[in-house]
């Protein structure tokens, strides 16, 4: 089958568990935000939504702070909803030394090519730099992007 070809070791046994407890992380987030709905499709389309406008608003600061800056790129488009909420930033210097630095304020980023390395190349990314990744989920609060922000601040 075709699964065998890409997972050769079979499937991922902690990621099966795991899935199933999703069923159930759904449905606590619709009872604390929603009326009860016994259409289990609808439910998880109510927290899809609700996740999602969070993401937007958790993005957006980040996006209007970083397009406001003349030493980087953003990658992408600066509306928080046209886009998914991980953010790739060009640097004009490498992005390992930052995300680096930005660990030691307890930001967790990641910098490289993340398997892009033909569409960062169309763009004219510097590979050998690099671009710096900031992901935002629906459970990152504006106090968590201020102080990715701040921290950039002081960092870049």
């Amino acid at each position: 089958t075709l699964y065998k070809r890409f997972t050769p070791a079979g499937p991922d046994h902690a990621q099966v568990a795991a899935s199933a407890g999703m069923a159930d992380y759904f449905d606590a987030l619709h009872a604390h935000h929603f009326a009860p709905e016994p259409v289990a499709a609808k439910r998880a389309a109510a927290v899809h939504d609700l996740m999602r406008a969070q993401e937007i608003a958790a993005c957006q600061p980040l996006l209007d702070y970083l397009a406001a800056r003349n030493d980087l790129r953003l990658i992408g488009p600066r509306d928080a909803a046209k886009r998914a909420p991980t953010v790739a930033v060009a640097l004009d210097q490498a992005a390992e030394p930052v995300s680096a630095a930005l660990a030691r304020h307890s930001i967790n980023c990641w910098a490289g090519d993340f398997y892009a390395v033909r569409p960062l190349q169309a763009m004219g990314v510097d590979l050998g730099q690099g671009v710096l990744r900031l992901s935002m989920v629906h459970y990152t609060s504006a106090e968590d992007v201020a102080r990715l922000i701040a921290a950039l601040d002081k960092e870049l």
